[in-house]
């Protein structure tokens, strides 16, 4: 049984909102954009806290505040255990909840069971009955045990002896004392020596008793005197069970240990506690409580981490979510938190429109829609250039292809806030990001459209008529050549983005005196960094100005179609051959759209054909 979808309305700062969930959910955006609040609303969700004024969206009670959820994979024996068949939706056989908090009133949970599998707040299909007890409690003990990391927070707290988490290790400790002839030992001296504490005549208790027993004499005849319990040894092992840690030979407790360990200690505790008790089950009341789906809704799980302790931090949490222990509902700023590399994961971008609406990007890790082995570059590129990542925190994107252009544009940019043409700001909030080639490109751009964030990409046209080999190019490797830069075209030009071309290579954009050398990034690092801006190649220039943002006096035509004019001649046989014969892909192939209605891809006809 998992959670897959949530949705929120008038809580906090959110109007409303709905989101995907999976093994793994990241979400990112700037502060004071609700990020935390999702996190706190499902910790409230499946909880009997009511609601007080200030948790009303705009303190306006006037709207309930409310809370759904669709849970999936459910099977018979959950379906069973948890007593929700008759409450499960009967077409999709999931299982869809909410909670409506209309204010100072009971809160009013139920599941839906007929009808559209939507979070709605109509009456109709809302039949299921999750009552029983005080506040609905067969509600609260069906709902995932939702365990809530805030970022600042002291670990103490989750290890005390009557906090939840450190019950199941009081209970180990017991079944070990309970074995021992021991513990039967000290159990009857125990009770002896609480038998001859009770038989006192300590005149002063007698004095305290009298003082009572005359106050209570005013409402009651009942009689009243104090006893001491004291407790049986087990009682007594759970109040002083603790962790200790020791660290060159020092011992000490958890208050002693840094911020990252305190939280990282808690996140460990929780998932021994969940493998012991699904490898260990006992008492079946017991057994069905932590088979209950356990979601870890934690804020910024690389905080208070050395960087490298961050990285095996999270992929320790990627492999435990995978493994089905439990489900990650995570807030981050670091980059290195994303993985969208393997199955099961989802992004959510959250942003402030103009009217101060939280908005919501996603993108889940089956967005691909593409042939397996560029689905497999693609994660490649993830894999080992984590860069790739900040396209989700930046403002604005700007893609390139290799290395040589991120110096270039990054030294470029530097020169133009000296010269006072761009603000610093807008260079700040850019991202240059190295796609390792146009391939892989392609598919990072279907990811920015869908999550709306703005880019520039700027790639190499490679319509030559020489290989690297020096050899004469085929029309069938021209047309290839066409395909990728039609297609980089079309998801450029579905949100509005800009597209440049470098006419070959970044090289041939150089002048005469540009040495190439055996690095290309560091001759380009080597050339740019002491020339003036009027020193460089002027359109170079605008193309690096107008990625950072900067307004052109006029736009930069770098069609496919107006490139493949300029190249055409009337000797370049193979390349008039490839024009004639190219066929535009279907976007089915390479665009995955969530956004909008597909566009229409443009024709071959909008090519120029050979004569």
């Amino acid at each position: 049984m998992k959670l897959s979808k949530l949705t929120i309305r008038n809580f906090k700062g959110i109007s409303e909102l709905s989101i995907d969930i999976e093994n793994i959910s990241v979400i990112i955006g700037p502060n004071n954009c609700g990020k935390s609040t999702i996190l706190q609303a499902l910790k409230i969700f499946g909880s009997a806290q009511k609601l007080d004024r200030k948790y009303y969206y705009k303190h306006d009670t006037s709207n309930p505040v409310s809370f759904h959820a669709t849970f999936t994979e459910i099977t018979f024996e959950e379906a069973d255990m948890h007593g929700i068949r008759a409450s499960m939706h009967s077409d999709t056989n999931t299982f869809i909840v909410r909670a409506i908090y209309p204010f100072e009133e009971d809160i009013k949970r139920a599941a839906k069971v007929t009808g559209a599998p939507s979070h709605d707040l109509d009456d109709e299909g809302w039949d299921g009955k999750l009552g029983g007890g005080k506040n609905a409690s067969h509600f609260i003990n069906v709902f995932p045990e939702v365990i809530y990391i805030p970022a600042v927070k002291n670990a103490g707290d989750e290890i005390k002896s009557g906090s939840d988490n450190m019950k199941t290790l009081t209970a180990l400790y017991k079944e070990i004392i309970h074995s021992l002839d021991e513990y039967t030992e000290a159990e009857t001296k125990t009770r002896l020596l609480q038998e001859k504490i009770n038989q006192h005549n300590d005149h002063k208790i007698r004095f305290f008793e009298s003082e009572v027993q005359a106050f209570l004499n005013d409402v009651t005849s009942t009689s009243i005197n104090f006893k001491v319990n004291v407790k049986p040894m087990d009682e007594i092992v759970s109040t002083s069970v603790s962790p200790i840690f020791n660290y060159n030979g020092i011992e000490t407790d958890i208050d002693f240990q840094g911020n990252g360990v305190q939280r990282t200690f808690i996140l460990s505790i929780l998932k021994g506690f969940r493998k012991f008790k699904s490898q260990f089950p006992s008492d079946p009341k017991e057994n069905m409580l932590f088979n209950r789906p356990l979601i870890f809704a934690i804020e910024e799980p690389e905080l208070y981490l050395h960087p490298h302790i961050a990285k095996v931090f999270k992929e320790t949490l990627y492999s435990l979510a995978d493994d089905n222990l439990f489900q990650i509902v995570a807030t981050s700023h670091s980059p290195n938190f994303i993985d969208l590399s393997k199955p099961h994961r989802t992004l959510v971008r959250l942003s402030v429109d103009s009217n101060k609406i939280i908005e919501v990007n996603q993108v889940s890790s089956d967005i691909y829609g593409l042939p397996g082995d560029e689905v497999e570059q693609f994660q490649a590129l993830l894999k080992f250039n984590p860069h790739i990542n900040e396209v989700f925190f930046a403002d604005r994107a700007v893609l390139v292809e290799g290395d040589t252009e991120v110096v270039a544009f990054k030294l470029i940019g530097e020169k133009l806030i000296t010269e006072a043409s761009l603000p610093a700001e807008a260079y700040n909030r850019t991202s240059v990001v190295n796609c390792a080639g146009k391939p892989t490109m392609y598919v990072v751009l279907n990811i920015l459209n869908n999550f709306g964030i703005p880019y520039t990409v700027i790639h190499d046209f490679d319509i030559t008529e020489f290989n690297k080999k020096n050899a004469r190019r085929t029309p069938s490797a021209l047309k290839s050549v066409i395909t990728i830069n039609h297609k980089l075209e079309v998801l450029a030009q579905q949100r509005g983005n800009k597209k440049y071309v470098f006419q070959h290579t970044f090289e041939a954009e150089m002048p005469d005196d540009y040495e190439k050398g055996t690095s290309k990034s560091f001759s380009a690092y080597e050339y740019i960094k002491d020339k003036a801006i009027s020193e460089l190649p002027e359109n170079l220039v605008m193309i690096i100005g107008s990625a950072f943002g900067l307004s052109l006096d006029s736009p930069i035509d770098h069609g496919v179609e107006t490139l493949l004019k300029l190249l055409k001649r009337d000797d370049w046989q193979e390349l008039k051959q490839a024009i004639k014969e190219w066929q535009a892909p279907m976007m089915d192939e390479y665009v995955k759209t969530f956004w909008v209605e597909k566009l229409a891809a443009p024709s071959k006809e909008e090519l120029p054909t050979g004569s």
